[in-house]
């Protein structure tokens, strides 16, 4: 086999003279001549490396995309039989690829190296690779800082990590949050580290607003504490966790869902705040308009058919139902739930908290009662294809039934039922209606001011009543009272369809879901979510950028559908 130097010399890549300068100072001092060839600027590490990977028959990892992920090799390495810290002091890597062992290597002609592998791994066929020395470098760093983790997550430092917990300076860093949290009323809070820091934000009136910054060395023990008040294991932060606290804070008795999940630089922790007092689920209160309060009275009142509500996550979907179950329970009814999990407690009504984890599914649950003898049913979530059907043969057979489904409009609820597998005349011959809905930020009431509608928003309400529209169009600068946000609560502004015979027609004969938009916005003349939220511009309760923020898809509305 020729060597690497006189296949750089015959490809022009170096100079003899460069050459042999190398090959001098190997034999004085040692080291690989294609690293000597680089250092000296003789040559470029690229072409090194293809040239010895054309000479050895081994693949050059030329990117990152072709790497293997770092958590890989490092699991692999630290669970092998060979000790991670000759891997580290060799800058040597081993992983195992589609159930074959891998190594990647500065010098894989390295007589010990073979000697090594070839004594742990006998008889193992191996694949060498070649790569860039920053690459090796970054994973191996990417080892070594897991191991550091490890180390202190592990044994004895378990027991380190719960005395920090408990150290009265994190005690009170963790109070002092929660207790902002909720006098702010934040829905979440967001604990999430980076490569330096770590920050803490929190989610007001639907929009996460940066409230801390701490050194990135803190973190451990502020993860420690929040998983320790929330029953979650201090030393696991590879897999995801889910964890509870009930406490008073503040003022006001809370539940707070705690969520871990592993990331880049550590875990990222999720709180999500409730308030164990029951709040005001009065469908009035929640900011429907005459008109579509009166629609979806209608579709509560009925008994049997199912109600769908709509809309992404934070959107209000579990209020709008809570008071739905409000308007339903006249206390002749028997009304079960089942929830993942279990949000609002409500009394004369049944609560089933799901549990995924062993088996007891939404779909599981229903089946069982359903021998309950219920009148009311309400699922947290239509998620597949078996929920859809034991709500449906339930909506069927005498019963309401009331559920959400994740679409971005209330006529998409249609399609996203049929994709679950759902035939199209199931999907829509129970249907009662579908509501689609947002949370707008209220505008501050100091600091409004009177404004002029802009062309756009009077063009988009030009089909609109004019007994629904107000003339208290208004802008806000942002003062103390609301945080300069110009913001403070939230209202909702919905889109309600009826399912029509005309509809139910359209749906079971497969029509496109444009088409289906066109025919419910302006055949039956219901007002898209941008239009409604225009409604609540024209009376001052918020404004029309706030508006358009969270529904600019709505522009597509009625005449382009």
């Amino acid at each position: 086999m020729r060597s690497l130097g006189e296949m750089l010399v015959e490809r022009g890549a170096v100079t003899a003279a460069d050459l042999d300068k190398a090959q001098q100072i190997q034999s004085t001092v040692g080291g690989r001549l294609g690293a000597l060839l680089v250092a000296n600027g003789a040559v470029s590490e690229d072409v090194v490396l293809a040239t010895q990977s054309e000479r050895l028959g081994v693949t050059y990892l030329r990117t990152d995309g072709e790497l293997p992920e770092d958590i890989a090799v490092y699991r692999f390495m630290a669970e092998s039989r060979m000790k991670l810290d000759w891997f580290l002091d060799n800058a040597v890597l081993l992983w195992r690829r589609d159930g074959q062992l891998s190594c990647l290597a500065r010098d894989v002609e390295d007589r010990a190296l073979l000697e090594a592998l070839g004594y742990f791994h006998p008889g193992e066929p191996m694949t060498f690779y070649l790569a860039a020395n920053h690459q090796i470098d970054r994973l191996l760093d990417f080892a070594r800082k897991e191991r550091a983790i490890e180390d202190l997550f592990s044994g004895d430092n378990a027991m380190l990590l719960r005395e920090m917990a408990e150290e009265a300076p994190i005690i009170e860093l963790v109070n002092n949050l929660l207790a902002q949290a909720v006098d702010l009323d934040a829905s979440d809070i967001h604990v999430e580290p980076a490569e330096e820091n770590f920050a803490v934000r929190m989610r007001i009136d639907g929009v996460l607003h940066t409230r801390l910054t701490q050194p990135l060395d803190r973190f451990p023990a502020v993860a420690s504490r929040i998983k320790l008040i929330s029953g979650l294991d201090i030393a696991e932060r590879r897999l995801p966790q889910d964890g509870r606290i009930s406490r008073r804070i503040a003022g006001k008795d809370m539940d707070i869902r705690v969520s871990t999940v592993p990331c880049a630089f550590g875990e990222s922790i999720v709180l999500r705040l409730l308030a164990q007092e029951r709040g005001d689920f009065a469908l009035e209160k929640l900011g429907m308009e005459a008109d579509h309060l009166a629609l979806f009275r209608r579709w509560l009142a009925a008994s049997n058919g199912i109600v769908l509500v709509t809309g992404p996550t934070g959107s209000g979907k579990s209020t709008t139902l809570a008071g739905a179950l409000e308007e339903t329970d006249d206390g002749i009814k028997k009304i079960i739930t089942v929830e993942d999990p279990v949000e609002y407690q409500m009394p004369s009504v049944t609560q089933i908290q799901v549990h995924a984890d062993i088996g007891y599914t939404f779909a599981r649950a229903l089946r069982h009662i359903l021998r309950h003898d219920p009148d009311v049913i309400m699922i947290g979530e239509i998620r597949d294809l078996e929920t859809a059907d034991i709500a449906i043969r339930a909506a069927l057979t005498g019963h309401l039934v009331m559920s959400t489904v994740h679409t971005n409009d209330a006529v998409s609820s249609f399609t996203r039922l049929v994709d679950m597998g759902v035939k199209p005349y199931l999907a829509a011959a129970p249907t009662r209606g579908v509501q689609a809905q947002r949370l707008v930020r209220r505008a501050c009431s100091r600091c409004a001011k009177p404004t002029t509608p802009s062309v756009l928003a009077m063009d988009l309400l030009a089909a609109t009543p004019m007994h629904l529209l107000g003339d208290q169009w208004i802008t806000t600068e942002g003062c103390d009272a609301c945080q300069h946000t110009g913001f403070r609560g939230r209202m909702g502004i919905y889109e309600l369809v009826p399912m029509s015979n005309e509809l139910q027609d359209m749906v079971v004969s497969g029509a496109h879901l444009n088409d289906l938009k066109r025919f419910a916005h302006r055949e039956q003349g219901y007002r898209t979510l941008l239009q409604d939220g225009l409604v609540k511009a024209s009376k001052g309760h918020t404004t029309v950028e706030e508006v358009m923020r969270l529904t600019l898809t709505g522009l597509e509305g009625p005449d382009t559908a």
